[in-house]
C-alpha cells in the first residue's frame, strides 16, 4: 500500500458523508422510540425551556468530574451577561475510595469556602444549586437522580442506589448551609444552556474534547424514555458518544484496531473516530504502518523507534502543533519528533507526508462532527429548528479543547456542513465556542427550574 493509498483511507467521499447523517439520524430516532435500559442515547433532562439572557440573580453551581470539584457563584447579569466566582478543589484519593458522608461532608466544606468568598449572608440565603455530575445517573426528575456505578476510580461506601438531592443536602444540613438542589444536569445540557443564555439562536450544544456529546431540544411527544407531566419540549442528552455502526462509519483498519483494544469494543464507535482521545492514536497506528513498509522515514530502514510503539504515545495535541505551522517546510513536524520521540533526520519529504496524514486525520474528524450535527439539524427541523426560515439563525455552541484548539477545526466544519446541508441553509447555521457548560449551566438550569422552567 502507498503512501497516497493510506491517506486516501481517511477522504471521505460525499457518499460516505451522508451515510454517517444517515445513521446517525436512525439511531437518534431508534433512541427516542426505545425502552429499553440498554439504550443509554436520548435521555431526558427535564428541562422543558432555554434562558432567555434576560434572567438575573444569584445561583451556585457545583461541576463534579473524575479529578476536580469546581464550587461556582454565578450572578446572573441579564442582557446575556454572567459574572462567575470559581474555586477548584482536587479531589484526592483517600477521599475518592472512603465514606459516602465523608465525601459529602467535604463538598459541603469547599461550598462554604465558596459562601464566604462572595460574601453572601447566610442568615436569610435562600439558595439554589445547580450540580453538574460526570458519572452515571437515573435521573428521575430535574433536581433526582439514584447514583449508579461511579467508575473513574471512585470507590465510595454507602452511595451506590441512593438519590444525589438527598445525599448533597444531608451533608449540607449537617454543615448548617442553607442550599436547596434544583437541578441535576449532564455537562453537554450545561453546555447548550448556557450558551443559550449569552446566545439566544442556539439550540444545539456540542462537547468535542477527550469524548464528544450533543443536546438538543426534541418534541416530548417523541420521547418514549420520559414519562411524566405533558409538556411541549424538552431537552435531551444524546449521548451520541454511545453511537456509531460499523455498518455506516467509513472505518479504516487503524480505527478497527483501536475498537478491538478497546474496553468495549464495539461501543462508541463514532466517538472513537473524531474525539481528542482516539485521534493521536490513530496517527501513531497509520504512521507505524507506513514506517514498518518504508514509505516514509526510509532512514529507518523499517524499523519503529521505541518511543513510537506504546499505545497513545502520539497526542492529538502534537496533530494540532503540527497543523497550526502551515510553512512550506512544516519545521513542527521536525521539533515534535526531534523532542518528544528522538527521532532526527526526517527529509523534507517525510514532513510534507506527516503533515499530509494529519491533516487528512483532523478533517476526518470535522467531517464526521458535521455530519452528527447535520443529523440532529435534520431530526430537530420543524420543531426547535426551522432550517428553512430565511430569518432565522440557528447556533450551536460547541465546547471543547478539539474544537477550540484544533487549527481551523470550526472552519473545517463548517465547510463540511455547507457540503451537507447546501449553501442556504448552511449560511442560517452559526458554530461558535462555548464555555464554562458545567458551571454556569448548572446555575441557571437551577434558576429555570426554581422558575418554573422544568418538569
Amino acid at each position: 500500500m502507498t503512501f497516497q493509498d493510506t491517506v486516501d483511507q481517511f477522504v471521505l467521499s460525499k457518499e460516505q458523508v451522508q451515510k454517517i447523517v444517515d445513521g446517525m439520524t436512525e439511531e437518534f430516532v431508534e433512541g427516542l422510540s426505545t425502552t429499553d435500559p440498554k439504550n443509554i442515547t436520548q435521555q431526558p433532562s427535564f428541562i422543558t425551556r432555554l434562558p432567555t439572557g434576560q434572567e438575573t440573580g444569584l445561583y451556585l453551581a457545583i461541576d463534579m468530574g473524575g479529578t476536580n470539584l469546581r464550587t461556582a457563584a454565578v450572578h446572573l447579569l441579564g442582557d446575556g451577561k454572567v459574572g462567575v466566582t470559581m474555586e477548584k478543589h482536587e479531589i484526592t484519593q483517600k477521599l475518592k475510595t472512603g465514606t459516602g458522608e465523608a465525601m459529602f461532608d467535604w463538598i459541603a466544606d469547599c461550598t462554604a469556602s465558596l459562601l464566604k468568598t462572595v460574601a453572601v449572608d447566610m442568615g436569610n440565603a435562600d439558595l439554589h444549586m445547580g450540580v453538574t455530575f460526570s458519572f452515571a445517573l437515573h435521573q428521575t426528575a430535574v433536581n433526582r437522580g439514584k447514583v449508579l456505578a461511579m467508575g473513574k476510580g471512585f470507590d465510595l461506601s454507602d452511595v451506590m442506589g441512593k438519590d444525589l438531592k438527598d445525599l448533597l443536602e444531608t451533608g449540607f444540613a449537617r454543615k448548617n448551609i442553607p442550599v436547596t438542589v434544583s437541578a441535576i444536569i449532564n455537562d453537554t445540557v450545561g453546555t447548550l444552556v448556557s450558551h443559550a443564555y449569552i446566545s439566544p439562536s442556539t439550540k444545539i450544544g456540542v462537547i468535542l474534547a477527550t469524548g464528544t456529546n450533543a443536546a438538543y431540544i426534541e418534541r416530548a411527544s417523541e420521547v418514549s424514555k420520559y414519562s411524566g407531566p405533558a409538556c411541549d419540549q424538552m431537552i435531551l442528552n444524546t449521548e451520541w458518544d454511545a453511537m456509531g455502526k460499523a455498518s455506516y462509519l467509513p472505518q479504516t483498519k487503524y480505527d478497527k484496531e483501536i475498537d478491538a483494544v478497546s474496553l468495549v469494543p464495539g461501543f462508541q464507535e463514532f466517538e472513537k473516530m473524531v474525539s481528542g482521545l482516539y485521534m493521536g492514536e490513530i496517527f501513531r497506528l497509520a504512521l507505524v504502518d507506513l514506517i514498518e513498509q518504508k514509505a516514509i522515514f526510509e532512514f529507518l530502514n523499517g524499523y519503529v523507534p521505541e518511543s513510537l510503539r506504546p499505545a497513545k504515545a502520539f497526542k492529538t495535541l502534537f496533530m494540532s502543533t503540527i497543523e497550526s505551522d502551515g510553512s512550506a517546510d512544516h519545521q513542527a513536524v521536525d521539533k515534535v519528533f526531534k523532542t518528544t520521540f528522538g527521532v532526527d533526520g526526517l527529509t523534507a519529504q517525510d514532513r510534507t507526508k506527516v503533515f499530509t496524514l494529519v491533516h487528512a486525520i483532523g478533517q476526518r474528524s470535522a467531517a464526521m462532527t458535521a455530519a452528527a450535527c447535520a443529523a440532529l439539524l435534520y431530526k430537530a427541523n420543524g420543531g426547535s429548528v426551522q432550517l428553512d426560515a430565511v430569518n432565522e439563525i440557528t447556533t450551536i455552541g460547541i465546547d471543547g479543547s478539539v474544537f477550540e484548539k484544533y487549527p481551523q477545526f470550526s472552519q473545517k466544519m463548517m465547510k463540511e456542513l455547507t457540503k451537507i446541508l447546501g449553501e442556504d441553509r448552511a449560511s442560517r447555521i452559526r458554530l461558535e465556542l462555548a464555555r464554562d457548560g458545567g458551571s454556569v449551566g448548572a446555575a441557571l438550569v437551577a434558576m429555570i427550574s426554581h422558575n418554573g422552567g422544568t418538569i
